[in-house]
């Protein structure tokens, strides 16, 4: 894990710029941050690296890496974890003199371009600059779970890992009306390249940007409908094989390096899975689990916990996430998230990982992913079903709201919603939040069911299963459901619900809230309206928390802003 920034152009005191950039994502990074900075066409090129070790061996070169023999210079945020196996093949052409993933990465971008990043198992976002040819990449894994922002300001180009530091290198922190006029109208994210700030863009999931210092091309390097379609032309047979030998390899990799390890656990599927794969692959030594709940501990998912590991020699810690942690850590969301908070949840999620911090943790690893891998999607009649009423919209703010539009890659709706759920809806939302918040804690995630070739097989093997609502359980039956302990019970799901802002934090939400009508956004609603609606408790916005949550993101970035 480590954090990337980086600017082209004519930058005065460039050297200095890359400093406050990479102070503002410091907490990417345990190291003190290395610079780089040579000539690019008639301006100047600065990289930036807040570094942090994970698999690679602590001996392993700092970062930005300059490869003297192909002329790269690299920089990576992320983990491939094949990059030994890569280094082999790349062996009978190269000689290589670190031992460090960026060098790998270096030599199979001279030997194969763009299709280098198709050999890569893992979650990155590389950047590389050629000193020969004088053009600058930016590459973001296939799905989006390392992040990667740019911005271009008086004809320069500014990238980083956060969004904040791209405020510190000059870029005004502006909230873009159009962008969160369509979330409170119709629950979206946006597009892969907006964000919720005006003129700051992400690079979308599986695309590169090749810059030569006149143009930006963006460019798509992972077509996942055309992986799908490949596999769908396989066997069933061979489908199933692949799947479960992905599973297995999927899960040693979330347990590789020697640093201090934590396996997360939810008592549900996810965990029972990942625990069994783990018997199979090996258990690392020192490996501790944890499990964090909100209320009480006997009528959370947590008390499952216990009778998961039955079997296994893992110690378990059961974290109570309570009313004053949940205070605290809204008090800090405002300080540094960048886009909106959907809920108690992501707010317990949070404190959740400043606990594994305190602990002294490095790398969390669970079986998250999973749900998106067995087709749990929305239905359509669904799709925009928490939205905060119009009529609490000022007229003129609600006509910048946009209805989503998606690409239409599939024949089958279910399959349509799933992709959307993967690349526009709750999965990059998701991915985005759970970065920020655990590595502002210094705590790398690995997400070992988000594999792409599994997602792939699993998009691919629900075309042969029954139609409907039951591809999900159709999908478990036929190949999840044999892997686990015959004798297993697995927690019932929790049932939906806020309870803590109708209790515990209605004091905080009531004057959080006072900022909509008198603050900055005051514009943007109708204040009568809102008011009533407000106090109407149950019987207005209270009746949907997740309402209640869209106003209140609102409000914690409105903090946040200088």
């Amino acid at each position: 894990m480590s954090g990337l920034s980086g600017i082209v152009g004519e930058v005065e005191w460039i050297e200095r710029v890359l400093r406050q950039m990479a102070e503002a994502q410091e907490h990417r990074g345990g190291e003190k941050p290395v610079g780089w900075v040579s000539s690019f066409v008639d301006a100047r090129v600065g990289l930036m690296h807040n570094r942090r070790v994970t698999i690679e061996s602590a001996r392993a070169p700092s970062q930005p890496f300059e490869d003297a023999n192909t002329g790269l210079v690299v920089m990576l945020d992320g983990e491939i974890f094949n990059y030994v196996e890569v280094r082999e093949r790349l062996s009978n052409y190269y000689r290589f003199s670190t031992e460090g993933v960026c060098e790998v990465v270096a030599k199979a971008y001279d030997r194969w371009g763009d299709s280098c990043f198709d050999r890569f198992e893992g979650y990155f976002a590389i950047v590389i600059y050629n000193r020969f040819s004088e053009e600058l990449l930016l590459c973001r894994d296939r799905f989006g779970i390392k992040p990667l922002y740019y911005a271009t300001h008086r004809g320069n180009l500014y990238f980083a890992s956060e969004v904040r530091a791209l405020f510190a290198a000059g870029i005004r922190p502006l909230l873009s009306a159009e962008r969160w006029a369509s979330y409170l109208a119709y629950s979206t994210y946006g597009s892969p390249y907006e964000t919720f700030w005006e003129g700051v863009h992400q690079l979308p999931a599986g695309f590169l940007l090749h810059y030569n210092g006149y143009s930006l091309v963006e460019r798509r390097w992972y077509a996942f409908e055309n992986r799908v379609k490949a596999w769908s032309e396989e066997s069933p047979e061979r489908q199933t094989e692949a799947f479960l030998d992905q599973l297995h390899r999927s899960v040693g990799y979330s347990l590789m390096g020697d640093m201090p390890k934590g396996l997360s656990l939810d008592g549900g599927v996810e965990s029972a899975l990942f625990i069994a794969l783990m018997k199979a692959v090996g258990c690392p030594r020192y490996l501790k689990s944890y499990m964090h709940y909100r209320g009480k501990l006997h009528q959370s998912s947590a008390l499952w916990g216990a009778e998961l590991l039955s079997e296994t020699a893992l110690p378990l810690e059961q974290v109570a996430i309570t009313k004053t942690m949940l205070l605290k850590e809204l008090d800090y969301l405002t300080r540094w998230q960048e886009e909106p908070v959907d809920g108690v949840d992501m707010v317990a999620r949070s404190a959740f990982f400043r606990v594994m911090r305190k602990r002294g943790l490095a790398v969390v690893s669970g079986g998250w992913g999973l749900t998106h891998l067995l087709g749990n999607a929305p239905l359509p009649g669904d799709r925009y079903s928490s939205l905060v009423p119009s009529e609490l919209l000022s007229a003129d703010f609600r006509q910048l709201a946009r209805k989503p539009r998606y690409r239409h890659l599939f024949e089958s709706e279910n399959d349509q919603l799933r992709f959307c759920d993967l690349y526009y809806e709750r999965l990059p939302h998701l991915l985005r939040s759970v970065d920020k918040m655990s590595m502002y804690y210094g705590v790398q995630i690995r997400n070992a069911f988000l594999n792409h070739n599994l997602i792939e097989i699993a998009f691919a093997r629900a075309e042969g299963s029954p139609s409907g609502r039951n591809r999900r359980q159709w999908f478990a039956r036929q190949i999840v459901e044999p892997l686990l302990p015959a004798q297993i019970r697995l927690a019932p799901e929790d049932e939906p619900g806020e309870p803590e802002l109708t209790s515990d934090l209605k004091a905080w939400a009531d004057e959080v809230v006072f900022d909509l009508r008198y603050g900055r956004a005051s514009a943007w609603f109708d204040h009568t309206r809102l008011e009533q609606q407000w106090q109407q408790g149950d019987e207005g916005l209270f009746a949907d928390p997740m309402k209640v949550w869209k106003l209140l993101s609102l409000c914690l970035q409105l903090k946040n802003l200088p």
